[in-house]
């Protein structure tokens, strides 16, 4: 039997191209809030999260088709619309859209593989028909006012429309939590591997921060008397947090230990105005995890300050992540690592860290 051949069309092979492009641009931006569009950005939103398993699809199909190929119509549905510029648009669903949103976790609803099949997609265009049989005619016109603006504004309006919409998906995703895989049990070893590659990537300190603060939740999980783990919001300056560690441990509301996570080699002025703020919150037990080799910008000088500031009742300490983690690893059972596991994925949810990092250490663990 001859095999299926699986060769995309011009057509689609040049959608599939841009979309993925454009979700890679997307996945990318590190404020999503300045990238939105205040006019047009609650409506696309609305659209791909409660659009129902239909709309999301043909939001996305419609102007894909258009940034694809500018001669297309974005209003027609059907190659046998009487619109110049008519296509098949269900086609471009089936096997670009869909396989899109499947391998990126599903940011729209539906598990119906070829969704223009549904009701609300079986018209040949937008129009009176469409609208007058439409469940929600607030939802269509909110649908057909995004797929006339691309076709009014061309292919340049609608690869702006794409990307738009791959924000709206990229926030649903980092709303709701994604669905954990990870083992029941694992030598320190396997941990080590998946956590070193985690990091391996740069993220302006989230990863390291949000794994420090997962690792103390499974060490104080272990030891009830390391009291609560808190970690201060990853997008947060120092300067506006009244906290003294990144992380930190307290026991009936006094601060026992802060743990301040530097990506990058530690600097004299990073201990001065820690211990500045230690001063003021009461705290004297801070520790200085660091992820770069060397640790330290300028080795003699940050130890020496350290060491005055013992005198004065502060004790402050160094390590590198690496050598840290191995160590408290080794305090757990195989059980205790596997949990450590899961509290990294639930800090990624909990901070709202950017889907980019959600993405990747649900890849990690898949591989376990």
């Amino acid at each position: 039997m001859a095999k299926k051949t699986t060769e995309l069309s011009p057509l689609h092979a040049e959608a599939k191209q841009l979309l993925d492009k454009s979700w890679e641009e997307v996945l990318a931006i590190e404020d999503l809030e300045v990238a939105r569009d205040a006019v047009l950005s609650p409506t696309i939103y609305s659209l791909v999260t409660d659009g129902g398993s239909t709309y999301p699809f043909m939001l996305l199909t419609q102007i894909l088709g258009k940034a694809a190929d500018p001669q297309l119509n974005a209003v027609c549905i059907q190659e046998s619309s009487e619109f110049e510029g008519a296509w098949d648009a269900r086609s471009l669903a089936s096997r670009v859209v869909v396989e899109w949103n499947k391998s990126v976790e599903r940011p729209f609803q539906g598990a119906n593989d070829d969704p223009y099949v549904n009701n609300p997609a079986r018209y040949k265009n937008f129009g009176t028909e469409m609208r007058a049989k439409a469940g929600k005619q607030d939802v269509y016109d909110a649908l057909a006012g995004l797929v006339q603006s691309a076709e009014d504004g061309g292919q340049a309006e609608a690869k702006r429309l794409i990307k738009l919409i791959l924000i709206e998906a990229r926030r649903s995703l980092e709303a709701n939590k994604r669905d954990y895989f990870g083992p029941a049990r694992i030598s320190v070893d396997g941990i080590m591997n998946i956590v070193m590659r985690f990091l391996s990537v740069r993220s302006n300190g989230v990863r390291l921060q949000l794994t420090c603060y997962a690792l103390y939740q499974a060490l104080a999980e272990a030891n009830p008397s390391l009291g609560e783990v808190t970690s201060a919001p990853t997008n947060a300056a120092d300067l506006s947090s009244n906290r003294t560690g990144d992380v930190e441990c307290s026991r009936d509301g006094n601060v026992s230990l802060a743990v301040e996570i530097k990506d990058r080699p530690i600097r004299l002025g990073d201990l001065t105005a820690t211990v500045l703020k230690a001063r003021k919150n009461n705290v004297d037990n801070v520790l200085f995890v660091g992820f770069s080799n060397p640790l330290f910008d300028d080795e003699d000088g940050v130890i020496g300050k350290a060491a005055g500031e013992f005198a004065r009742g502060i004790d402050v300490n160094f390590t590198h992540f690496e050598q840290h983690v191995f160590q408290i690893l080794l305090q757990l059972s195989p059980e205790q690592r596997a949990a450590f596991l899961r509290k990294v994925h639930d800090a990624l949810h909990e901070k709202g860290a950017a889907y980019l990092h959600v993405k990747h250490w649900m890849e990690l663990l898949k591989d376990i």
